[in-house]
């Protein structure tokens, strides 16, 4: 278990101290923290971009990683020799940012490794905004692993391409590819990469609203954020409890304080680390590039000579990564270049940017999004028959009204572009939705969410240091609490040692995977139920198809599939949409989905384990 770990942080730790070393050498970032946590999340992007280009040539197997490893390796002590060490040592320390870093790592080395569990009884999530998506990531990781070379199918739609950016998952299948665990590879990432994230966001803060309180209190509201009065839902279980509050708290109940997306009470708007970073993954890269961009192009540092270079090649690299935050870098990038005294040096960011991120746009043109429009009206967003003003006050509290009012404020153009472009997103968002899942558009609503922030944090930081009213900072306290009890609630409950656990896969369904690995070829996709964690997904093998609302969230058609996969098993017709199936799988999934299933006379038996057994057809038993 230890040596998977191992392996698995050496993907993220060795791009990052090249990152790091460049970064340093460059003197874009003058701070040690930022320079650690902007360099690495460059060189941990800059590695995935290059296993990506890799991958499209030749296998990504073991020899071809390590050598790609050593490289970045090399290219870390070249530039730690050229003067990247000697200006590293030389920076100053923000203690408050490496404080927050190492309080963030503790809390998030206990939480991050609930993503994906092995315990006894299979593999098992202790995040239930992961519950569905666990399956989704793992088909993507496992798939590349099995077969080593872009691109690669959507693994749950066989036939059909995968338009979905899916870089995140490539780093976690190098890992497996290198001899990690597919735990390992799903929970090392999140434990590094969330700190790393918090510590640019407290940096963002700090940078664009002027002061350390401010930083401090952008992060708190983001690390804390989200519904703003959904903890007021703690009163009914302390009343219902035999315990009491220490009870309550100590058991807290399974239920989402900060919202859900079918919250049937209206509380939508979500807390970003419980259901994006953590369960999401793009997100884990989307967020830090695009605030390691925005601080790069900040006043104080896009005049450093290599700085506005180094943000155009984080941000061309972001597409792969993750769309909505391409459309929120955008908007700001815009609002950022209006207002800006150095348009000149802007070149130096946009040519990088257009020469990489063009090609990669082409990645998603390329797509076939027919199972629901990606953008349609849709006026106030989920707020239903709930009054608008209402919705958007038990959602977010006082920051939309103070947001605006900061604009009238004292504030710096900066981060009163920022504000304005945020804005424009929320508007965006709450105007027209751009995927099938209204949900979604959360992905664009949080990043208005940290577009605000370095705003907020400043006129919070201004009413409590420099008023004369002797209650303005426990008033700002009493406002900042009121933003973040509900989300800590639900962060503290999956700390907890008494948190609930839910099983993806059970250990049956593990060992007949491994089978399915050795039996069924790569190339030949498999046949199972419709369902989010079907065995064959760890195997790394395409589905015919799999979890419909999935696809179809993603832009595809699986109805007709899902209609046609019934009459198969149910023996009424001999192929699905032109595939013949060569692999089935029959087990616990299946046999509840289909109580009328057949198994057919020309069906073999290839393996069995448990309630589990992998038919072939004759065309395959005679590969």
């Amino acid at each position: 278990m230890i040596y998977q770990y191992i392996i698995a942080v050496l993907p993220l730790i060795i791009p990052a101290l090249a990152g790091v070393a460049i970064i340093a050498s460059s003197r874009a970032f003058r701070e040690k923290t930022l320079t650690i946590a902007g360099g690495s999340i460059i060189g941990i992007a800059a590695f995935a971009t290059l296993a990506y280009a890799i991958g499209h040539e030749v296998a990504l197997t073991a020899p071809v990683l390590w050598l790609e490893l050593i490289m970045f390796l090399c290219v870390a002590l070249w530039f730690a020799w050229r003067g990247g060490y000697a200006e590293f040592i030389g920076q100053p320390q923000d203690k408050t940012a490496t404080t927050l870093f190492i309080l963030s790592l503790f809390l998030f080395a206990i939480i991050a490794p609930k993503l994906l569990m092995e315990r006894e009884g299979g593999l098992s999530t202790g995040i239930i905004n992961a519950y569905g998506d666990i399956g989704w990531h793992a088909a993507i990781i496992m798939e590349i692993a099995e077969q080593k070379t872009l691109p690669i199918e959507d693994p749950i739609f066989a036939g059909n391409a995968l338009t979905y950016p899916y870089l995140a998952n490539l780093v976690s299948a190098t890992m497996v590819i290198l001899g990690s665990s597919l735990s390992a590879s799903v929970n090392v990432p999140g434990v590094l990469l969330i700190p790393l994230l918090l510590v640019l966001l407290y940096s963002f803060g700090k940078t664009y609203g002027g002061s350390r309180t401010a930083g401090i209190i952008a992060l708190l509201l983001f690390l804390f954020g989200g519904a703003t009065f959904g903890w007021i839902r703690i009163a009914e279980d302390i009343s219902t409890s035999n315990g009491g509050i220490i009870d309550v708290l100590l058991h807290l109940p399974q239920r989402d304080y900060s919202g859900v997306g079918t919250d049937e009470q209206g509380f939508h708007f979500l807390n970003p680390v419980t259901t994006l970073l953590l369960p999401q993954r793009a997100m884990l890269f989307g967020m830090p590039i695009v605030l390691t961009v925005l601080l790069l192009l900040h006043p104080t540092m896009i005049k450093r000579r290599f700085a506005p270079l180094i943000a155009g090649l984080a941000a061309g690299m972001l597409p792969l990564f993750h769309a909505h935050a391409c459309i929120a870098l955008a908007s700001a990038i815009i609002a950022i270049f209006i207002c800006s005294h150095k348009k000149k040096r802007f070149s130096l960011f946009f040519l990088p940017a257009l020469i990489i991120g063009i090609p990669e746009l082409t990645f998603f043109v390329q797509g076939n999004a027919e199972g629901g429009s990606f953008f349609r009206y849709g006026p106030w967003w989920m707020a239903g028959d709930t009054h608008p003003i209402f919705y958007w006050l038990q959602n977010t509290g006082i920051l939309i009204p103070a947001s605006i009012l900061l604009l009238f404020s004292r504030l710096q153009r900066e981060p009163k572009a920022l504000i304005i472009a945020g804005t424009f997103l929320f508007i965006l968002a709450n105007t027209f939705l751009f995927a099938p899942w209204a949900w979604d558009n959360f992905k664009l609503f949080v990043f208005w969410f940290i577009l605000i922030l370095p705003g907020v944090g400043y006129g919070a930081g201004i009413l409590m240091h420099h008023t004369r009213f002797i209650f303005m900072p426990i008033l700002i306290c009493a406002l900042i609490i009121m933003h973040t009890l509900a989300a800590g609630l639900d962060i503290w409950k999956l700390a907890l040692p008494t948190a609930r656990v839910w099983i993806e896969w059970t250990q049956d369904g593990v060992e007949i995977a491994k089978l399915i690995q050795r039996e069924v070829p790569v190339s030949t996709p498999i046949l199972t139920a419709p369902v989010h964690n079907s065995p064959a997904t760890l195997a790394g093998r395409k589905l015919i198809l799999g979890y419909a609302a999935h696809i179809w969230s993603h832009g595809g058609l699986p109805w007709n599939r899902e209609k046609e996969v019934k009459e198969f098993y149910e023996g009424r017709i001999n192929s699905i949409e032109g595939i013949h199936p060569q692999a089935i799988l029959i087990g616990p999934q299946e046999r509840s989905a289909y109580p009328n299933l057949i198994i057919r006379p020309q069906w073999h038996v290839v393996a069995t384990y448990g309630p589990y057994q992998l038919y072939a057809t004759s065309d395959f038993a005679s590969r």
